[in-house]
């Protein structure tokens, strides 16, 4: 019998996006040498970001990505990994 928790998602992955996304560290407006290439926003120490109207777009170096509504007045988030774990964090109050 396989391991049953053998792909679930670790809180502590969940929280490490969810600590980026809170903090931002380091943002800034322009692409420095060795950040993610692509059309962004903005950029920081570890990822970037695409705002759309109703949602950001956070792009971490490590290939997760984490969709965030906004603004909306509760917290609605969908994380997808890169190995294919898919977590979703929503507000219900």
């Amino acid at each position: 019998m396989s391991n049953l928790f053998e792909t679930r998602v670790t809180e502590e992955a969940v929280a490490k996006v969810l600590q980026f996304i809170a903090v931002i560290p380091n943002k800034r407006e322009a692409r420095q040498v060795g950040d993610l290439e692509g059309d962004y926003d903005y950029w920081f120490d570890g990822g970037a970001c695409k705002v759309y109207t109703g949602s950001m777009e956070f792009v971490f170096q490590d290939g997760t990505i984490a969709t965030v509504a906004t603004p909306i007045p509760s917290l609605s988030l969908h994380i997808r990994f890169r190995d294919g774990g898919r977590v979703r964090i929503q507000q219900e109050r």
